[in-house]
């Protein structure tokens, strides 16, 4: 272990990784401004951990739910907004977009416990015609 110059005990770690996924984190890393692989590891593990922190049942905070669906689903429309509106108590806004023929986005915008955002994601996701959902939470420190 070594002390890093802002005090921080810092840790040398091995990793492998497969050639294409590290070719692409580079690639990446370097489009959007990062010099230093330890720095752009860092800032990727910061968000990973941000990401997922907020699963403990217990956490408050705000956040967006965001569903991308096929709007040809039959009553699709109508199945996410009775669901938004038994979780009320949650729910602070949504807006919808239409993408194209086949794609819709909706945005929800959520406040309260972990646990109610999960169990709204889970009923929104296991309708039919959903495509992809995303949760980003902010947790309340």
């Amino acid at each position: 272990m070594k002390r890093h110059a802002n005090g921080n005990d810092v840790v040398r770690i091995s990793i492998s990784l497969p050639s294409d996924l590290l070719d692409g984190f580079e690639r990446t890393m370097k489009r959007i401004g990062f010099t230093d692989r330890s720095k752009a590891i860092q800032t990727a593990m910061r968000a990973f951990i941000s990401e997922n922190e907020w699963t403990a049942e217990s956490s408050k905070g705000a956040g967006l739910i965001e569903l991308l669906y096929d709007p040809k689903t039959r009553n699709i429309e109508k199945a996410l907004t009775l669901i938004q509106h038994e979780y009320n108590h949650i729910v602070t806004s949504s807006t919808h977009i239409h993408l194209d023929e086949s794609n819709c986005l909706e945005v929800i915008i959520v406040r309260g416990n972990a646990k109610s955002i999960k169990r709204l994601a889970r009923e929104l996701a296991g309708n039919k015609g959903i495509k992809r959902i995303k949760i980003n939470f902010v947790k309340v420190i």
